[in-house]
């Protein structure tokens, strides 16, 4: 298309909006356009104008879209090629909440992933408990293993072409072995992660927020437990996901500076 489109996305609260108020005052040479996403039957509401905030003067051009998710597939691109017809080459920075059907509903030039400090492992990893009943229920039911892998959201209107057909449970010497495959091994690692954090193990960059967030005695081993994950993750890919952990509000720190040349060639559009 031309356009450069970057979307940020996290839990409500985590920062997303202060992040993307540094990056346009301290990476983009041009001005971005603006596209805020909110669910159609959420309580999100336009937000008034902070030093946090994004003001309409300082982006190229600034749109809030409400969207529910049998439509999401054609709204964002319908909105996107409306801004390509006023700015071919120019940047977008989407800003969206955790929603899994926001994940695969138009292919991203990058993705940054937004998070508040976690103060208990729980908010971001599910108990193995809760997880292994999540993989077996994804591997037993089609619509659940498309939600986990892809984020497509089951329409719970839409009939069944085919009637479901019973299958034989699978037996302890089976799930070993998909386990120890390589779809197996990729839907176990994300499938410990809480439904909002799952967007967290496909973008090019985390941040951690040290602005946002209580610590306590489970941060760190949640850190480092997040840190191994993108790791694990990571061999598997071309590009793996980069955590950094500061305020984007504080941007004289190492930490920040580290982030910032990181986001700069995401910032510089296309060649």
């Amino acid at each position: 298309m031309g356009l450069t489109v970057t979307m940020i996305s996290g839990p409500r609260g985590a920062g997303k909006s202060a992040l993307i108020r540094a990056m346009i005052d301290h990476l983009w040479d041009r001005p971005p356009h603006y596209l805020r996403l909110a669910a159609a039957d959420s309580d999100k509401q336009r937000p008034k104008l902070t030093k946090k905030r994004i003001p309409e003067s300082d982006v190229a051009s600034a749109r809030w879209l409400r969207y529910d998710i049998d439509h999401i597939f054609e709204i964002l691109p319908h909105a996107l090629t409306a801004i390509h017809r006023d700015d071919r080459y120019g940047s977008v920075v989407i800003e969206a909440d955790d929603d899994p059907a926001l994940r695969h509903a138009y292919p991203y030039d990058y993705r940054i992933f937004v998070m508040p400090v976690p103060a208990m492992l729980r908010e971001v990893f599910r108990h193995p408990k809760s997880a292994a009943a999540e993989l077996r229920r994804a591997l037993d039911d089609t619509a659940a293993f498309a939600s986990e892998i892809f984020g497509l959201v089951p329409q719970d209107k839409q009939p069944e072409v085919d009637p479901s057909e019973d299958r034989a449970e699978l037996t302890e010497a089976q799930m070993r072995g998909f386990l120890h495959s390589p779809l197996g091994d990729e839907l176990a690692t994300r499938i410990v992660l809480q439904p909002s954090y799952h967007a967290l193990v496909e973008s090019d960059v985390a941040v951690v927020n040290t602005g946002v967030g209580l610590r306590s005695s489970e941060t760190e081993p949640c850190l480092r437990r997040i840190q191994k994950l993108l790791d694990r993750l990571g061999g598997k890919k071309a590009q793996r996901c980069v955590l950094f952990l500061c305020d984007p509000q504080d941007p004289d720190t190492k930490a920040c500076r580290e982030l910032f040349k990181a986001l700069k060639p995401i910032c510089q559009g296309p060649a």
